[in-house]
């Protein structure tokens, strides 16, 4: 085969990654109960920034809650392909949420815009734990009490995804991952020794057969998601004790964070279907692009990013990082309502800016633009 040209630039060329300056969210979800030690070591792990400053529960500010977290640093993600700062959200769930307020917030009309801005959704719970019972057959293991409550949470959030999809128009369009958080389910009889060991090995087909089957393991879950009629779920072990060391299972398959972040990696995280705009890094193309210049929409995708953020802000001081099955005193509701009101004020100014900027010539449109935004961003 002949080589390229030394001196032919085509040749040599290679295409240039392109900039995502306005991508969806990634959405991060975890049981009420299990936040507080799930949360932290996986956004270390995942964007390589530890949480500092953990939010405290308005109830009980003695405690950390995550339920509307949206101030840590984003996901960073650079391929061949394209470069992208994900911003990051993480919400929490309870397993005990018999009224599915969480599916039904998600779900409702209000929530569109939530819905429009998410992504990729990553679903982490800690493991359920082996018993003796589950090496010999699986027939109870679905009815245990711990294993039926995350297949039930998993049903909700399933739903949000499928309304999700269903409103983009392609299914499977949003990334689903449910990472299994502890130890890995490794079966006695598929001869893989312990991590560590030099000789560590995957045993015959006969093991890797069995060990797809095992209760509780990642082909378990696989089947039960099957089974239910949840589509589009990867299922992913992950042990916060591994470290960034990068294992494969007996398919060569990535396992642990490094899967997580490859199928991060493999989704198009663009607002719209036709990507970003060649001249995305020109300063001026980007400030046009972002402020909507010479469409219908006013200032275009920042005003609707901020309506988002504000969206979601708000729904966080709502729940106030509660599990939506208590009751709340009356100095709570006072204090919420009053941040509620702060939100619909902000809300209310966004709309003024829109109809405001409307009849501006383009250039005054653009400045008032950029000083509207940054007084809202500064006060939120």
């Amino acid at each position: 085969m002949t080589s390229p040209a030394p001196g032919n630039p085509a040749a040599s060329a290679t295409p240039k990654a392109k900039n995502i300056p306005n991508p969806r969210r990634l959405l991060i979800l975890a049981p009420t109960t299990q936040s507080h030690s799930i949360i932290p070591p996986l956004l270390n792990s995942l964007t390589g920034v530890p949480v500092t400053n953990p939010p405290q529960s308005a109830d009980q500010p003695s405690e950390t809650t995550f339920a509307g977290y949206t101030t840590h640093s984003p996901l960073r993600l650079e391929t061949k392909y394209y470069n992208t700062e994900v911003p990051v959200w993480v919400d929490e769930i309870p397993l005990s949420d018999t009224k599915e307020q969480w599916k039904t917030d998600f779900l409702s009309e209000e929530a569109e815009i939530v819905r429009e801005a998410v992504g990729a959704l990553v679903v982490c719970a800690n493991a359920p734990e082996s018993s003796p019972p589950d090496l010999s057959g699986d027939s109870d293991t679905a009815e245990r009490e711990d294993v039926r409550a995350l297949l039930n949470v998993m049903r909700g959030i399933a739903a949000v995804k499928e309304k999700i999809d269903e409103e983009r128009g392609s299914v499977g369009d949003v990334p689903g991952v449910l990472v299994l958080v502890g130890a890995r389910k490794v079966p006695a009889s598929a001869g893989v020794k312990a991590s560590g060991s030099d000789e560590q090995e995957i045993g015959g087909d006969l093991g890797d057969d069995l060990g797809d089957v095992v209760p509780l393991s990642v082909g378990w879950w696989e089947d039960q998601f099957f089974d239910m009629g949840l589509l589009g779920w990867e299922v992913i072990e992950w042990d916060p004790k591994e470290g960034g060391e990068e294992t494969r299972n007996q398919y060569g398959e990535r396992e642990g964070m490094p899967r997580i972040k490859e199928v991060l990696e493999t989704h198009d995280w663009s607002m719209t279907s036709a990507g970003v705009e060649d001249d995305a890094d020109s300063e001026d193309g980007l400030e046009d692009q972002l402020l909507g210049m010479g469409s219908s929409r006013g200032f275009g995708n920042e005003v609707h990013e901020l309506e988002r953020e504000m969206f979601g802000l708000r729904m966080a001081i709502e729940r106030g990082g509660g599990d939506g099955d208590e009751d709340e005193d009356g100095h709570d509701d006072d204090d919420k309502e009053i941040d509620v009101e702060t939100m619909e004020s902000l809300m209310m100014r966004m709309q003024a800016i829109k109809d405001m900027g409307s009849d501006l010539p383009e250039a005054e449109r653009k400045r008032f633009a950029a000083k509207a935004v940054q007084d809202i961003m500064r006060e939120l």
